[in-house]
């Protein structure tokens, strides 16, 4: 294709190369390779449009894949599954216009992206933003909205079963390397519910990074197969609001309120954990864990993984390798 050269000042003939290149994405460097057309007599890089808006669209994606964002497809589906886009932006106190952004391609902003996220992976998020913000809805809105909450309130909604198929992503895409077991996750999260007095849910968060990633160094793969994402307040599993519905949902653990000077709940165990369900190694793991964190606070075990390389290496909402698991504190 010819094309004008600002250089050689006429019409020359150009080519497509391929060229990696660190383009900043909010406030990051994020590395990509761009296809970029250059004049065949002097190899000056030449404006194309074309060629520019698919370069973006995958800076874009590389900066959704290394944050786990959402894609533009994933948040069409979202409001597909809903309704139209203002229904799904009152809901969601947006304007519809930025809902249109975000479908378009535009990355939600942190707490945005949040919202969505529990959209897609929470049932009950729906009937929370129905309540907040369903009289601001046309008649035949809500009614849409309220059979779509009865549905998803049917006895048919089996947690463990959605939650199979919806954690089974991590192990397809090589994130974990064993399939993710509910029965495990149940069971573990029992036994640290016994030992660790007054568990609430930021230390489980963390108790199950270390069991899993302790077992991972160990090993060479975690116990439940569930993946970690960074947090504010240190490694979490990925979609972590879904896995409490599914746990309360069937019964592994119940809430009470937290009699202290801080508002919150404490995880109660319902029965008690089954430890035939793990090896000798993977129960080892889990009691090592609970014992050696026995004693931390919420607060204190947050400020510990803090430390860990494989937190410290990655960003806001970011999945935590296993790879980082070497470096585990413990042992």
């Amino acid at each position: 294709m010819d094309k004008y050269c600002d250089i050689c000042q006429c019409e020359q003939e150009t080519q497509v190369i391929s060229k990696k290149e660190s383009l900043p994405v909010r406030g990051e460097d994020i590395e990509t390779v761009s296809d970029i057309r250059v004049c065949l007599i002097c190899g000056n890089e030449l404006f194309d449009e074309e060629l520019d808006t698919k370069n973006l669209e995958r800076v874009y994606q590389a900066y959704r894949n290394k944050h786990n964002l959402l894609s533009p497809l994933e948040i069409k589906q979202i409001r597909e599954s809903i309704g139209s886009g203002r229904t799904v932006a009152t809901l969601l106190g947006w304007s519809q216009a930025t809902f249109v952004r975000y479908e378009g391609g535009a990355i939600p902003s942190a707490s945005h992206h949040e919202q969505l996220l529990r959209l897609k992976n929470d049932p009950s998020y729906l009937n929370h933003l129905y309540d907040n913000n369903g009289n601001k809805l046309s008649d035949r809105e809500k009614k849409k909205v309220q059979d779509l909450i009865n549905k998803m309130d049917s006895p048919d909604q089996d947690p463990v079963v959605f939650l199979n198929k919806f954690f089974a992503q991590f192990y397809n895409k090589g994130i974990t390397n064993i399939g993710f077991d509910f029965e495990k996750l149940a069971a573990m999260v029992q036994i640290f519910a016994e030992t660790n007095r007054d568990l609430v849910k930021t230390k489980l968060q963390k108790l199950l990074y270390y069991a899993d990633n302790l077992h991972f160094k160990r090993y060479g793969y975690p116990i439940t197969g569930l993946a970690y994402i960074h947090h504010h307040f240190g490694p979490v599993p990925a979609n972590h609001d879904l896995i409490y519905w599914a746990l309360e949902s069937v019964g592994v653990i119940e809430t009470k309120p937290y009699d202290g000077p801080y508002e919150g709940e404490i995880l109660i165990s319902t029965e008690e954990g089954n430890h035939g369900l793990f090896s000798d190694e993977e129960l080892e793991v889990v009691l090592t864990v609970a014992g050696y964190f026995n004693d931390f606070s919420a607060t204190r075990i947050s400020d510990f993984s803090h430390r860990e390389r494989g937190y410290m290496e990655t960003a806001q909402r970011e999945i935590i390798p296993y790879s980082y698991a070497s470096d585990l504190k413990l042992n």
